[in-house]
């Protein structure tokens, strides 16, 4: 959401705007044309209702808190380093930059440069992240234990239950097939030969953009953007910042590829890189080979002779899910359910019409980072639609309990500080619906 809202903010600020302060929060101001920005990307989110009559004022109290939470974070000497703005910088531009399809052609949209645009949002970005330590600091340490989680599902009355949509659980089993020490040798050799090429004056930029096989950053002339040691693979990250600015490495070895890279700049513990990603490809024969090492194991369950959860735990080589036995884990909340709709097509098209306890025949596809696997798909339950409840939702029912515990603390934390923090609000809000009430407070007018 912040992205989105980061987006929006550039947007609106390649257009000329009467615009007015709503609000003063400390030293702080709010401007109404930011209210109604993020009223109008939540309600696009979903988040609010096109009738809901107080959403404009639910946004301001909102903007209000961020803003006693900025001022608090300042008075308590809350720190947010070069280096993480601009990694947050370069990562929200990356994402946009995916979205629309290029750097060139996210510049040409926005009518300025990738480094104008960061220069512009550089404080806003700074302040954000003041503002989730803050909000760490009221909320980080909060949990919830099952006797809250059933309190909190027993005080929904029954017709404001939410509706699940269908969800499935499913696991795999991968085989992925070696790959040649010869064909590591024939692609070791080729980045050499291209390495030698820049070494002698060639440009490592077209070089990139011509033999790269990273689409992410084929057509920026390889150019990743500035990144940490951790946001790394540990050979890269070993190889690429113990460069000086302008070296080539010697070929690289990770688990996507072969590489070779160089670095651009370095900015404290941040740094720019290149990079020439070239990946072994597997032969067809190695590839049947896996998928008739997989066909037994297939058959073996199939009669029974072991479990889909043994078979993963033993022969399965995903180490994602491997000690989970072969379940697949959902990245949107940890857990191990996925609705329809957050599975990937190509999933998605073997298992929808999978009954529980149904397995797919071993099939060919592409692992993260593009290696050539085989794996069976089981699905070990299929949920149909339903009406929440703790038994089949105790996950979802708890992060809501969760939720619902966060903002009560926050609450609780803004009314211990309403009296402290100068407020004001425009009278044109007196209206408003708010959770405090803010025209009563002796610091507001």
């Amino acid at each position: 959401m912040l992205c989105l809202l980061f987006f929006t903010g550039l947007l609106q600020a390649q257009r000329t705007i009467v615009d007015e302060i709503v609000a003063v929060v400390g030293t702080e101001v709010i401007l109404r044309s930011e209210v109604e920005q993020q009223a109008q990307q939540m309600y696009v989110q979903g988040y609010i209702e096109k009738n809901d009559t107080n959403a404009i004022c639910t946004v301001l109290e909102d903007i209000i808190y961020q803003k006693m939470m900025l001022s608090q974070a300042q008075f308590d000497s809350l720190k947010v380093d070069d280096e993480q703005v601009e990694q947050e910088l370069n990562r929200r531009v990356q994402y946009f930059i995916q979205q629309i399809g290029s750097r060139e052609k996210l510049e040409q949209y926005l009518g300025k440069s990738i480094e104008q645009m960061k220069a512009d949002f550089r404080e806003s970005i700074k302040n954000q992240l003041l503002v989730n330590q803050m909000q760490q600091k009221i909320i980080g340490n909060i949990k919830v234990t099952p006797s809250e989680v059933k309190d909190f599902y027993n005080g929904i009355p029954t017709d404001s239950l939410p509706y699940v949509p269908a969800e499935v659980q499913i696991g795999q089993i991968v085989i992925i097939p070696p790959i040649k020490d010869d064909e590591k040798i024939r692609i070791k050799k080729e980045l050499n030969e291209i390495r030698e090429q820049i070494l002698a004056g060639s440009k490592f930029s077209l070089k990139a953009r011509i033999y790269s096989e990273d689409p992410g950053s084929a057509e920026k002339g390889g150019e990743l953007g500035f990144l940490r040691r951790e946001d790394l693979v540990p050979d890269f990250a070993g190889a690429a910042f113990s460069l000086k600015e302008g070296d080539v490495s010697e070929v690289v070895e990770t688990e996507y590829g072969f590489h070779i890279i160089q670095l651009i700049e370095k900015r404290g513990e941040l740094a720019n890189f290149r990079h020439i990603l070239m990946k072994p490809k597997v032969n067809s024969a190695d590839l049947l080979k896996a998928e008739i090492r997989l066909d037994s194991i297939y058959r073996a369950i199939k009669l029974g002779e072991i479990s889909f959860q043994k078979a993963a735990e033993q022969y399965s080589m995903d180490e994602d899910t491997r000690n989970n036995g072969g379940l697949l884990i959902n990245p949107s909340d940890g857990g191990t359910r996925f609705s329809l709709d957050d599975l990937d097509a190509y999933t998605y098209q073997y298992v929808s019409g999978l009954k529980a306890g149904d397995m797919t025949k071993p099939v060919a596809y592409e692992m993260h980072g593009g290696k050539k696997a085989v794996r069976v798909l089981y699905l070990l339950t299929r949920i149909e639609p339903h009406v929440a409840s703790l038994t089949t939702d105790y996950q979802r029912i708890m992060n809501a309990a969760l939720a619902f515990k966060q903002n009560k603390a926050m609450e609780a934390w803004v009314f211990s500080k309403q009296d402290e923090l100068y407020v004001r609000i425009d009278e044109t809000f007196k209206n408003c619906t708010f959770k405090v009430r803010w025209f009563d407070k002796k610091n507001n007018y």
